[in-house]
This record gives C-alpha cells, sequence and structure tokens, in this order.
C-alpha cells in the first residue's frame, strides 16, 4: 500500500509544527501527533485480526474495497 492518510495527517501536523513557535500549539500539535501512532496501532491490530478471522467471501472482499484488508 502506498501512503495512508493517517501518515499524510501526519506529515501535515509535523509541517505545521515545525513553522509554529508558539509553545502550547506545540504541545497541542505533538499530543495530535502521538494519538495518530495510537490510532494507527490499534487500526494495525484490527487489521491482523480480520486478516486471521474466518470470513466469508463476500464480507472479505467487501472490507478489501472499504480498505480495511490488503
Amino acid at each position: 500500500m502506498s501512503e495512508n492518510h493517517v501518515e499524510t495527517v501526519g506529515r501535515m501536523l509535523e509541517s505545521v509544527l515545525e513553522e509554529t513557535t508558539d509553545p502550547e500549539l506545540r504541545f497541542k500539535l505533538r499530543t495530535a501527533l502521538q494519538l495518530l501512532v495510537l490510532i494507527e496501532d490499534r487500526h494495525d491490530g484490527a487489521r491482523a485480526a480480520l486478516e486471521e478471522a474466518e470470513l466469508d467471501r463476500e464480507l472479505r472482499e467487501n472490507l478489501r474495497e472499504l480498505g480495511y484488508l490488503d
């Protein structure tokens, strides 16, 4: 898979973080970046569970079309 949405948002937040000098905004941006890591970890865990699950062909294809499976 090429780039996912979480990576795109992360790059955007990092870009703004580099341009910002306000300590409060920098804190909020770093916190948002940390939350993105958590979201990505949970998403990867859910994806791994779906890959291992016994799903019928139609459901597996639907999940693949929605981007939940590779």
